[in-house]
């Protein structure tokens, strides 16, 4: 009895594999960006972003005092701060969702990279 079926190279079977995986991993990490960032971006207030028209805002610009000048010069401060408070919240919920699908993907990027650069030795191997 003759044996005619080749088992497949097991590096080409773990470079299928990984190809899937990083299918799934896509998928995956666009849902989470979805899910979580639509989430944590509608739970911003205006509060949160302390814009120029949130009332914590509208009631630090109104207890500035004293002449012109220092009104302004008060108010300036405190909408620039408040900009700067904002963007910081901002960004950093933005920070959060993006963060673990990233870790992911560089993991999975990593390991793929290795198994495509043995894949290719084992390849230059067989031809010599």
């Amino acid at each position: 009895m003759y044996y005619t079926h080749v088992d497949p190279n097991p590096l080409e079977v773990l470079h299928t594999r990984l190809m899937f995986l990083g299918k799934v991993l896509s998928a995956l990490c666009c849902l989470w960006i979805a899910v979580v960032g639509t989430v944590l971006v509608r739970e911003l207030t205006p509060n949160d972003l302390e814009h120029h028209r949130a009332p914590v805002i509208q009631e630090r610009v109104s207890q500035c005092e004293g002449d012109f000048a220092r009104r302004y010069a008060c108010a300036d401060t405190i909408l620039i701060n408040g900009q700067h408070t904002g963007a910081t919240q901002l960004l950093a919920r933005l920070g959060v969702t993006l963060m673990l699908p990233s870790i992911a993907w560089v993991m999975w990027r990593g390991v793929m990279n290795r198994a495509e650069r043995l894949r290719h030795a084992v390849q230059l191997h067989s031809m010599a």
